[in-house]
């Protein structure tokens, strides 16, 4: 399998960040493991090799007057091939920190080499709260939203508008038992109940039996524990059988969206960490984003993968040095102030926490444009929805009795 390396280059320097030579090495070196060409290429991939780059650019392409090298690697969603190439990059490359998305199950098994060599971490398209759960890394830290905040902040307000009963369509791994068993219990703590539920195989091109068995329970929503292609499919067949009023979708990206269409997605509500719209600071990054990538309305995945890489680099220019261990130290010290989160802030298990974002698609009439795909509805308070360090199960920030 080829490896690609993009040297980043810039025309300023990192100013009053300058600091001292690194302690370890000469050179910051950072991968961008991620699904290139497969399932989730839309969510993650090229877009997000291009906001790492464009977080490197903005820095100043240089860190302790060394320049950054940022590498990628295609895993195509195969946990195997996602930890060799993990310690391939660990063992040849020597690199110092690695973005992780796609498949939870892939950046999963990579966060688990990069822990045993001591190698940071940035979580910014892994769903699943293993991450900074009972798998979480010593020099880890998740950005992206788990599958307890996405269900979460959207469940609760369907119940209470009258969706008490529910059928879930669910994606068979980890991530889709993850988010269908977060929205079951939040569907119950809101009063509700969930009357069934049908476990699909990843990538799926029919799901006509599913939503029939949805329809056939009498379920007054159905739950989309899935995400990709296979919310596509979802979305697109359940227009056919007239049940899209009764969708609920838990992760809905924006490529999805441009994909599908207002059309068929409008009216769509669900809870979002962040969007491209949502304040000037990432309006003016969301604008030069899509003017480099053809128009691709950033996910909140390449929102995240902007905003951790910034925040590693201040961390490493904070701590004078790219030692692993100082470095996490400086992300967890420093605030994260970037705009592109609101009131954030970094767990001890490295769980980045923020308000999350209740959102919902606009109607073709709504709409001012291509990009101008949600109506931020609400605003949900961190604390409401993430968990602490001490219950993520995080076994380096456990409650000792």
């Amino acid at each position: 399998m080829g490896l690609k390396t993009y040297l980043a280059s810039a025309a300023f320097a990192a100013g009053s960040l300058a600091a001292p030579a690194l302690a370890q090495d000469d050179q910051v070196k950072l991968l961008v493991l991620d699904d290139m060409t497969g399932t989730y290429s839309g969510n993650g991939g090229p877009n997000t090799l291009l906001a790492v780059q464009m977080a490197v650019e903005d820095f100043g392409g240089e860190v302790l007057g060394q320049p950054i090298e940022v590498l990628s690697a295609d895993h195509q969603g195969k946990p195997d091939i996602g930890s060799s190439l993990a310690q391939r990059f660990i063992d040849e490359q020597q690199i110092d920190v690695m973005t992780l998305g796609g498949s939870s199950a892939v950046g999963l098994a990579a966060q688990g080499r990069a822990a045993e060599a001591g190698i940071v971490t940035l979580v910014n398209g892994g769903y699943a709260p293993n991450f900074s759960g009972d798998q979480c890394a010593p020099f880890g830290s998740q950005w992206a939203p788990t599958t307890r905040e996405l269900a979460r902040g959207v469940a609760g307000a369907v119940v209470n508008e009258g969706g008490e009963s529910w059928y879930m369509l669910t994606a068979d791994y980890v991530f889709g038992h993850g988010l269908s068993a977060d929205a079951a219990a939040a569907v119950e703590e809101a009063g509700g109940k969930v009357l069934g539920e049908t476990v699909h195989p990843l990538n799926t091109t029919d799901l006509a039996s599913a939503l029939l068995s949805a329809q056939g329970s009498g379920a007054d929503v159905i739950g989309l524990a899935n995400a990709g292609p296979d919310l596509e499919t979802a979305i697109k067949q359940a227009r056919d059988y007239g049940l899209s009023d009764k969708l609920v979708a838990m992760l809905v990206f924006t490529n999805n969206v441009q994909s599908l269409g207002l059309e068929a997605t409008q009216g769509i509500r669900m809870a979002a960490s962040s969007y491209w719209d949502m304040n000037d600071t990432t309006r003016e990054w969301g604008t030069r984003f899509m003017e480099r990538n053809g128009g691709d309305v950033p996910t909140m995945g390449h929102i995240a993968a902007y905003a951790s890489v910034t925040h590693y680099l201040k961390a490493v220019a904070a701590a004078g040095t790219d030692d692993a261990e100082a470095v996490n130290a400086k992300m967890k010290e420093l605030p994260i102030d970037s705009g592109f989160f609101e009131n954030a802030k970094m767990l001890d298990n490295g769980r980045v926490v923020y308000d999350m974002l209740l959102v919902e698609v606009n109607s073709p009439d709504e709409s001012t444009g291509p990009a101008d795909l949600y109506e931020i509805v609400a605003r949900i308070p961190g604390e409401e929805l993430f968990l602490t360090a001490e219950e993520s199960g995080c076994p380096l920030t456990a409650k000792t009795n």
